[in-house]
């Protein structure tokens, strides 16, 4: 729980401090590093619609792919023991239609 009011307070201040990075990129790299909900559900936030799957990449990382949706997990299982994580579904132009972000429960 400290650790998650840490990544917080971090997330909170990132955007204060000036840092030539954009809210997007510091959130991805934060993903990257501590896998944390936070972090994520930011950047789905502010992940445009109809944005590629390259991009999405770039600010996430590999992504588990399922060819017709990239999944980004935290380390962690909701209420129904499902894992938690993110989901970007990709159209037939290899953009992002839909994202959303809960359990996965598949």
């Amino acid at each position: 729980m400290k650790m998650l009011l840490k990544a917080s307070l971090i997330l909170m201040l990132l955007p204060l401090l000036g840092c030539s990075k954009s809210n997007i990129e510091m959130y991805g790299t934060h993903y990257q590093t501590h896998k944390d909900l936070v972090s994520l559900e930011n950047v789905l936030n502010l992940i445009d619609s109809e944005a590629d799957t390259v991009f999405i990449q770039q600010i996430l990382g590999k992504p588990i792919d399922f060819g017709f949706d990239y999944r980004y997990l935290i380390d962690s299982t909701g209420p129904n023991g499902c894992t938690v994580g993110a989901v970007f579904h990709i159209n037939a132009l290899g953009k992002i239609d839909d994202k959303w972000i809960g359990e996965i429960c598949e």
